[in-house]
């Protein structure tokens, strides 16, 4: 039933007993069975073919001199491979054509012995991410951890993107949700400390600068013997200078390969029909058997009749262009309808790496019509694609070509245009006519350049502005900001140089707005009508002192206020938000004069703060939190103790208090907090633990207790964790002050992995849980020798 009605793998285990036994009910086997048939005849034939069915099937066999423990150990292997395949598994490309005799090619350079890094370079479009892809779903169950990092190139220019890489590298590979990274150099010595002695496989994606290997991968000996790196890139000499083994240049599809990937993708069958073939054979030359512009080119093809698609190809011919790849995918683009061509601009321009419902909110606001149709064009055409996240992707050289149309000249006069790019936005922010047609603005350079168009009144000539988009802008030292339009839904102005808002602007139409490393102050009356506001970022704003009213924020979803190292006032209105999702903050000031309290976050699920300096049991929670906080974290705060109100967040998964030092205990009512997975609490004066808890398996989630460098002096509480958390497999106490073991370590019956590094008072251990995979210790200088 299990596996035909549902599906389910079954894998059988045959418990010393012989499979043919089960399979003909007989023997030992058949006669316990046949017992059964005075209470169950109506089953019996029902359960003997389901017998037969199983005995057939791949499994283990367990006899009476086998070595369970071991057999025990390779069984959940496998069924750790089972459960996770098909989530690790990489989409890769819905036609592989060719990539098998890629695949072989590649494999033979990677699986050689010892730690490898190998590099695989090219132009753009030949398809280096797609092999990458396929050799990391081949090969990733062979290794301990496994990391694909995408789109290394983009995601290193967002704010601390290297840094966010270095995290997602540990979690990926640890698959530890608690490891952060403050900093670039922080980041590169907890990569080499966790994976020195792991063999890992690890794939960065489109890197394009020597920090990025640097940070992600700067040595042989950051990784496990055994480990392999493949690096994609368009640049061969970085592969060259970081020391790779190998560099291979993706081999090109052969001209079968490129005319049958050509055909799947126009015609949906392995070959061209027949009066189809020339045409075809001619578009593959045109291609230079490129991936991506076979895959774009034959979409188009797809889409369109067969003497308009020759007259385009004709054309090249005639006019004799440089057929390079942006001349071919610019095909597809010209031959869009005229409201596709603009939603596909307005996509490459500026919403990349956008949730779709957010894209198409855009869209509609900035007057593009069908925009479902439309967006479902651009994808039946390869254009873009939305990956399991709903989020919107586009191969970047695709969205290159969005780029350089936008920048193009043309007739229309810039004033006249939707959508400003560069020149044509400078254009008309510098001139005198206004342009009430404009709806987006992107204002974006790849270093820090002046301009002095940027000024108080710079945005008075856009009064339907839906768009807005600024980065490496610096403008004159003007303090304040006299016009911004209220039709604004989307901005991203990054170091936004302006100390308040315009006293006549209001949010009432703000979706977005992202104003990380702003020189903001205060907002005035903006914040008075922000009923659509979703998004608020206003991270490492140095000069922001205070959190305005945001009652009227009741669409509100995530607020960042990290690194606003000013920060004294938070308001009250912001405690009882309806919808807030995510709230990061953190204030070097030693005090809040405000903050609300208790916190009314009903749908609240993160929770973190960093360098805050509040009263003695910040802060407060209220049952209304019950059902909603995931995840809490306290790092580098002043809290002595956590409120008693923690009690009230049922719903609690991770709990992380790290570098509080002032820490001395925490309440008895965490063991209130039965879906509680992760405890860590890390460089605080704790000097013990809880205890003394009357209640068993209060908390039969918990798996990772790290309670490391704080002052623990006495371990008599791991008595009540041991009966309050039945399912514990971590436990790291190092660099605490005990000197006993207690002996009631060994009732952790599910321990795997117990640290007890630089333990330099411990002068006895009494035995250790026999499923014990791992002892971490060393520097016990009082623990006798002998």
């Amino acid at each position: 039933m299990c596996k035909e009605l549902r599906g389910q793998v079954v894998l059988p285990i045959f418990y010393k007993v012989n499979p043919s036994q089960v399979r003909k009910q007989n023997g030992a086997f058949g006669e316990a069975f046949a017992e059964l048939e005075v209470r169950f005849f109506d089953k019996m034939q029902a359960w003997g073919e389901a017998l037969t069915a199983v005995s057939h099937m791949s499994g283990w066999v367990v006899l009476e001199k086998d070595d369970e423990a071991n057999l025990i150990q390779k069984i959940v292997q496998q069924v750790w491979k089972k459960l996770t395949c098909s989530t690790m598994q990489l989409p890769v490309t819905k036609y592989p054509v060719g990539i098998d005799r890629q695949f072989e090619n590649l494999l033979s350079h990677v699986m050689i012995d010892g730690t490898r890094m190998v590099g695989l370079h090219g132009i753009g479009g030949m398809g280096k991410t797609t092999l990458a892809k396929t050799l990391y779903n081949r090969i990733a169950d062979d290794f301990e951890g496994c990391c694909f990092l995408a789109n290394i190139r983009e995601a290193s220019k967002q704010h601390e993107g290297l840094v966010r890489l270095q995290e997602k590298l540990l979690y990926e590979i640890l698959m530890d949700d608690f490891i952060r990274v403050s900093d670039l150099y922080k980041g590169i010595n907890i990569i080499r400390n966790r994976l020195c002695s792991k063999k890992i496989l690890l794939i960065l994606d489109d890197i394009d600068t020597s920090e990025q290997l640097q940070v992600l991968a700067g040595g042989y000996d950051w990784f496990g013997y055994g480990s392999k790196v493949i690096v994609t890139t368009r640049n061969e000499h970085l592969l060259d200078i970081h020391g790779f083994n190998k560099l291979r240049s993706v081999p090109e599809l052969n001209y079968g390969e490129a005319l049958e990937l050509f055909s799947w993708h126009a015609f949906q069958c392995s070959s061209p029909p027949t009066e189809y073939l020339q045409l075809s054979k001619d578009a593959v030359n045109y291609c230079k058997n490129l991936p991506l512009a076979l895959e774009v080119l034959g979409s188009f093809l797809y889409s369109t009749d067969q003497s308009k698609f020759k007259g385009i190809l004709e054309e090249f011919a005639i006019s004799n262009l440089d057929k390079d790849i942006q001349n071919l995918l610019q095909v597809s683009y010209d031959e869009l309808e005229g409201d596709v061509q603009e939603m596909f601009l307005f996509i490459s321009c500026f919403f990349v790496g956008e949730d779709k419902t957010m894209v198409e909110t855009m869209l509609k606001s900035c007057g593009c019509l069908c925009w479902e149709k439309g967006i479902q064009k651009l994808m039946n055409l390869s254009l873009l694609t939305i990956n399991q996240w709903n989020k919107v992707e586009m191969h970047d050289l695709i969205q290159q070509l969005g780029h350089t149309i936008a920048r193009s000249k043309t007739s229309i006069s810039p004033s006249e245009k939707k959508l400003l790019v560069g020149d044509d936005a400078m254009h008309v922010l510098d001139g005198i006519k206004d342009a009430r047609a404009v709806k987006a603005i992107k204002l974006e350079f790849p270093k820090p350049t002046k301009l002095d168009i940027i000024d108080s009144t710079a945005f008075r000539k856009v009064k339907n502005l839906v768009v807005l988009k600024v980065k490496n802008v610096i403008s004159p030292k003007i303090s304040t900001l006299d016009f911004l339009p209220n039709s604004l839904r989307w901005m991203s102005w990054s170091e936004f140089p302006f100390s308040s808002f315009p006293s006549s602007y209001s949010m009432e139409n703000l979706i977005q707005l992202k104003l990380p490393h702003s020189a903001i102050q205060h907002f005035g009356r903006a914040f008075m009508h922000c009923e659509r506001l979703k998004q608020l970022d206003l991270s490492n704003s140095f000069f922001l002192e205070e959190i305005p009213d945001l009652s009227a924020a009741i669409n509100l979803e995530n607020l960042s206020l990290s690194g606003c190292i000013s920060l004294v006032k938070v308001h009250k209105s912001v405690g009882s938000l309806p919808k807030l999702i995510d709230l990061s903050l953190s204030s070097h000031v030693y005090g809040f004069k405000q903050f609300p309290s208790p916190l009314r976050l009903k749908s609240l699920k993160r929770f973190s703060t960093d360098h805050c300096t509040i009263l003695q049991g910040y802060p407060q929670f209220s049952q209304e939190m019950k059902s909603s906080l995931e995840d809490l974290w306290f790092q580098s705060s002043s809290i002595t103790k956590l409120s008693s109100t923690i009690r009230y967040l049922t719903s609690l998964k991770d709990l992380t208090i790290v570098d509080c030092k002032k820490l001395t205990t925490l309440p008895s009512t965490i063991y209130d907090l039965s879906k509680l997975t992760s405890i860590e609490v890390s460089q605080s004066d704790l000097s013990t633990f809880p205890s003394s808890y009357s209640c068993p398996s209060s908390l039969p989630l918990l798996t990772r207790l790290h309670l490391y460098e704080n002052k623990i002096t006495n371990l008599d509480f791991l008595e009540t964790i041991a009966h309050a958390a039945p399912s514990l497999r971590e436990l790291n106490l190092s660099n605490n002050n005990f000197s006993i073991l207690p002996s009631c370590i060994v009732n952790f019956k599910s321990l795997r992995f117990l640290e007890t590094f630089d333990c330099k008072f411990l002068e006895e251990i009494p035995k250790i849980p026999e499923g014990l995979i791992s002892l971490g210790a060393y520097h016990w200088p009082n623990l006798p020798t002998t």
